[in-house]
Parts: C-alpha cells; structure tokens; sequence
C-alpha cells in the first residue's frame, strides 16, 4: 500500500509543479539532458498522468496472493479421548443444560400461548354475552307486523332460535341500519 501512495504522491506533485521534480523522482528516474531541454507537451504529460493513474488502479485492485498454510482442524473427540473424557463429561453437561433451558423456554411459550388463547376466549364470551343482551333488546322492540319484523321471521327458521337470528343480525349489520344509531 506504500507504493501506492507514493505513486499517488509523485502524481500529484507532478500535477502541482510540472517544472519541478521532487527528490524521490530524481533518484527514481535519471534523465537525459535531452529530454530535459525538451519543452514538455500537455497532452503527452495528461497521457503519462492517466497510464500512472491506471497503472496505480490495477494494482490496487489486483489480488494479492496469500500464502496458503495448511492447517488441519482438531477434531474434538479426538481430543477429548486423548484426555480421559473429563472434556466428554463437560461437553454432555453443557449440552444437556442448554437443552433443558430450550424445553424450559418451549414450555413457557407454550403457556404463553394458551393463556393467550384463553384471554381471547374470555374476550369473545363476553362480546357475545352483551351481544345477545343487545339482541333480546332489539327483539323485544320489533313488531312481527312490520316489513323488518316479515323479514326477521322468515330469516330466523334458519336459526335454531329467534335470538340466535337476532344475534347474527345484530352482527351482520352496522346500527344505522337498524335504526339505533
């Protein structure tokens, strides 16, 4: 990564002073006098910067190689034979508590889930219980004679009773309909 930023360094000080060279560069590049008394193009220097530029780029980006050791896993049995099996007792010990603890947490879960069950149970009885409270209400107000107390008859021979047809009429339909509202 030095390199790099050393590449990266020198650019830039070309960029910045393009009649100057730092000391790096004259130790890392001789020239000849030739080439120094040439006046130095633009688009040729914009050309070098780039193919510097690039060089630096695919470097970065080139993988490096790691050397490869080959290192072979220790087996864990193996080992613990190796030592009488307390390793083996550990092991089993640790095992066995954390699978009481995973029964002790699904157990728990569980419970959980039948109290919840239980609560909305309770929930559903007793909107039921005001439900049909509200519906022994709307039968007692309902005159059989007319056009709603016709329809209600002829609705509640599907039921096993007139309040079980009130309860799901009261149900099926928002108030306003009803007239309660």
């Amino acid at each position: 990564m030095d390199s790099i930023e050393n590449l990266l360094a020198q650019i830039k000080a070309e960029n910045e002073n393009p009649g100057q060279k730092s000391p790096e560069q004259v130790a890392a590049k001789p020239t000849s006098n030739a080439a120094n008394s040439q006046p130095a193009n633009p688009a040729k220097l914009m050309y070098n910067l780039d193919s510097l530029l690039e060089k630096v780029e695919s470097e970065a980006k080139a993988p490096r190689v790691q050397p490869s050791v080959n290192v072979e896993p220790i087996a864990l049995e193996s080992t613990s034979r190796g030592l009488g099996g307390p390793l083996d007792q550990l092991f089993g010990d640790v095992k066995q508590e954390l699978e009481a603890q995973e029964q002790a947490e699904q157990l728990k879960r569980e419970q959980e889930r039948q109290e919840e069950a239980k609560k909305l149970e309770r929930l559903k009885q007793k909107q039921r219980e005001g439900l049909a409270k509200r519906a022994q209400e709307w039968l007692k107000k309902l005159d059989p004679y007319s056009d709603e107390g016709f329809w209600f008859g002829q609705f509640a021979e599907h039921y096993s009773s007139k309040l079980e047809a009130a309860i799901a009429y009261l149900e099926a339909t928002p108030s306003e309909k009803r007239g309660e509202g």
